[in-house]
């Protein structure tokens, strides 16, 4: 019998045009980013900021079945600029029901590409 793995990672890539594209033409930016976050990452300046930030997010959210819950998740920086998740009242039951007990990420990204890494601590 194998022992429950104690992590799980997912890595997500966008184009950068691809995000810019859909952001652009996404009428409440509200329903996926905080206050903070979009008034700390403008658009289109911050593109691929915001672009990183929505692929956790939209991770987290697949992974636990709750899709409208996006503004539920921030991410900001830490003191040494590594994105940290914060999780709302709203979406933590759904955290805790998967038995996850942190979440993890990394964002990296070239002149054309965005990468969002997740990882799931149990």
């Amino acid at each position: 019998m194998g022992k429950k793995p104690t992590y799980r990672k997912y890595v997500e890539t966008i184009q950068k045009k691809d995000f810019i594209s859909f952001f652009s033409t996404y009428t409440y930016p509200d329903k996926i980013f905080s206050i903070k976050e979009l008034e700390r990452f403008s658009f289109p300046d911050h593109a691929q900021s915001l672009a990183g930030r929505y692929l956790i997010k939209k991770t987290i959210c697949d992974y636990i079945c709750e899709p409208d819950k996006m503004n539920e998740i921030e991410i900001l920086n830490n003191a040494f600029g590594k994105p940290e998740v914060s999780l709302g009242i709203g979406i933590s039951p759904a955290i805790q029901e998967k038995g996850i007990k942190r979440i993890l990420c990394s964002i990296s990204h070239s002149k054309n590409f965005i990468i969002g890494m997740t990882i799931f601590c149990y």
